[in-house]
């Protein structure tokens, strides 16, 4: 049994627990409200049940929101496709690879890329789904992970508009690099290309961590980093907001319907997390977070330093005004490497995962940006 499944086993249990606890308060403070004098102890024991209640929901394997046929199967990686028939001009979506479900793509109501997609983007609309990682996937490599990108590529047949997020955006440019045959134009949103600009805490960190500290977590996940230890990592970013102030937040709206729902969508994502193959993760922190790699022309890709001068399609940089886990400045390096001659940079309001799932940013600039790919 791997570490993220005796977790999430555990988080039942505790979960149960919560829930139960909650409905005694609950009833409870029915029984209260006969006594006038309880009354006002009554209303706070029963909105504190309601919030045992809800961080009590137990955590499922989120749901893409959008009907979809799977149109391939590779190593790790399922080709997700989300319209019917053959509309032209396909848009492949990468997500990251950083401990969640790729269902960031499309999380909810006006806030799904693949929702955007459909509604503004001309032709075929498709997302690379990275797959958890099981015991076979302990020598799942960098390598492997451009390979399963390049066979979704060529199972779809032509070249595509790719759109990496994230994590997915390092692999997108290196793929657009090494196969700009296979690629009309790359989007890069909230993606690392230069690790060591700007003043991100999620490098600090990894350059000042020997590399033994994170052998260690892919040994506790027998093989694979655990996808808790991941977003664990994310939270100690802002302690003080995750753990405290979601609490008081979630249960200062406890009452309002609208709120509950927003966080029960964004915890089912958010809390459940999967393992992410150790090989490759070391390969992550170790060549591009610690050495940088990458932006320095010695990443190797096949046994080929990866050169991102030969990405001469259209590149549009999307970045985050408030994003702390990737700056602005890591991003927007991308152009000073390129050969495109249309290099297009936009600065969005929005933090890290806002930049891609934000109702405000989809609809003011995705809707706006996917409209323009049709060539």
């Amino acid at each position: 049994m791997n570490l993220d499944t005796l977790l999430f086993d555990w988080s039942k249990v505790y979960g149960d627990y919560l829930q139960a606890t909650g409905a005694s308060c609950i009833s409870l403070s029915k029984i209260m409200t006969m006594n006038p004098f309880l009354s006002p102890v009554s209303q706070e024991m029963e909105k504190y049940g309601r919030f045992l209640v809800e961080k009590g929901q137990p955590l499922e394997n989120p749901v893409w929101m959008t009907p979809n046929e799977v149109v391939f199967e590779g190593f790790k990686v399922a080709l997700r496709k989300f319209n019917r028939g053959h509309r032209g001009n396909p848009i492949v979506f990468v997500a990251p690879e950083a401990g969640h479900n790729s269902q960031i793509v499309d999380y909810g109501p006006e806030q799904s890329l693949v929702q955007c997609a459909l509604a503004h983007f001309a032709g075929d609309v498709y997302a690379v789904d990275k797959l958890p990682a099981g015991p076979e996937h302990t020598t799942y490599t960098v390598d492997d992970s451009i390979e399963s990108l390049r066979a979704c590529v060529r199972a779809i047949g032509e070249p595509v508009h790719l759109v990496g997020l994230c994590q997915g955006g390092w692999q997108s440019a290196i793929f657009a690099a090494m196969f700009p045959e296979d690629v009309k134009s790359l989007t890069l949103a909230a993606a690392p290309i230069d690790f060591h600009a700007g003043d991100a805490i999620i490098t600090q960190w990894a350059c000042s961590l020997p590399i033994s500290y994170y052998e260690q977590l892919v040994r506790l996940g027998n093989g694979n980093m655990p996808g808790c230890f991941i977003v664990q990592g994310f939270m100690m970013m802002n302690p003080y907001d995750r753990f405290v102030g979601d609490n008081t937040d979630l249960l200062s709206n406890i009452r309002d319907q609208v709120y509950i729902e927003r966080y029960q969508r964004f915890a089912q994502w958010y809390y459940y997390t999967q393992p992410v193959p150790g090989t490759m993760y070391l390969k992550i922190v170790r060549s591009l977070f610690q050495e940088n790699q990458l932006i320095k022309g010695q990443f190797e890709i096949f046994g080929q330093k990866v050169d991102l001068g030969r990405i001469t399609q259209p590149l549009y940089l999307v970045a985050g005004l408030k994003d702390d886990i990737t700056p602005t400045a890591q991003l927007f390096a991308a152009e000073k490497h390129v050969s495109s001659k249309k290099v297009e940079k936009e600065v969005v309001p929005a933090g890290h995962v806002g930049v891609f799932m934000g109702k405000q940013i989809i609809r003011e600039y995705w809707s706006r940006h996917l409209a323009e790919l049709t060539s």
